[in-house]
């Protein structure tokens, strides 16, 4: 593992998002992107299990723009398409 790797794990950890990281967004909870849609219709229901989803989802955001941060400018463009934390993250591991 490298030492940019073994950095970028701790910052995950500091700030509890290695998780979305190492196993990525169980979509068990969340089925894609078209249900997310309807998942915030639902929210002006009250639904938690919205906010639950959001948070899911705004935590995977925030470590994937961690990692693009991260990375110099001749690196991103292999990242760039990628949606998730797990994705980027698995492309850089290889």
């Amino acid at each position: 593992m490298s030492s940019w790797s073994i950095r970028m794990k701790t910052i995950f950890k500091s700030h509890g998002l290695w998780e979305f990281v190492e196993k990525g967004i169980e979509y068990s909870d969340s089925k894609g992107a078209e249900e997310v849609s309807d998942a915030k219709k639902k929210e002006n229901e009250g639904s938690s299990d919205v906010a639950f989803l959001t948070e899911k989802l705004m935590k995977d955001a925030n470590a994937l723009g961690l990692i693009q941060g991260a990375v110099s400018d001749e690196i991103f463009p292999w990242i760039s398409h990628e949606e998730t934390s797990k994705g980027a993250w698995d492309i850089l591991m290889q």
